[in-house]
């Protein structure tokens, strides 16, 4: 799984790279195919991670959520293909669907550092509460604002993916729970 986790983080950071360098309209006409897929591989990991580990609470909610986000914006996109009128609704579409996925994230991230403040695990546990409330922001936002949040698209999914590939890559180093000494 640690493997996986690295391929996939490197794979988020990469794809945050990308849509920091094409954000906006090009990045709208193949987003739907990329958007779709990472949403819906990340999903499958959140889901896959709370099979694995049952303490894992938020990864109940934010898999099968990234999941049915991924899938939908892989067949809107395909619907894209066939029609510019299709293509024209995917946009908005899609931008609401990215702005639902940030909400639902900043929920997720603002649950988990909550948890491990109450484990005292990490004095830390502030960074993920201040970018849980920035993700809410952000969406909140994102789905407020369309005409802007085209235009910033790009960057708002760069910020989440790049964020999500680095804790996928630090996971790596984590001991598990199941782990001798």
């Amino acid at each position: 799984m640690k493997v996986f986790n690295c391929i996939l983080g490197v794979f988020s950071i990469f794809a945050s790279i990308y849509c920091m360098i094409a954000p906006g309209i090009y990045f709208l006409t193949i987003a739907g195919f990329m958007v779709g897929f990472l949403l819906g591989v990340l999903g499958f990991c959140s889901i896959f991670e709370y099979a694995r580990n049952k303490n894992d609470k938020s990864a109940i909610i934010n898999g099968p959520a990234l999941l049915i986000f991924g899938i939908a914006a892989t067949v809107l996109s395909t619907l894209t293909l066939f029609s510019t009128r299709i293509q024209a609704f995917f946009d908005l579409i899609l931008v609401l669907l990215l702005a639902a996925a940030i909400v639902i994230t900043g929920v997720t991230s603002i649950a988990d550092s909550i948890k491990l403040k109450k484990t005292h695990t990490t004095k830390a546990w502030w960074l993920g509460l201040v970018w849980g409330i920035i993700l809410i922001i952000c969406g909140c936002y994102a789905g407020t604002h369309i005409a802007f949040t085209t235009i910033m698209f790009g960057y708002i999914l760069a910020a989440v993916f790049m964020v999500y590939g680095i804790r996928l890559i630090c996971s790596v180093f984590e001991k598990s729970p199941t782990s001798e000494n």
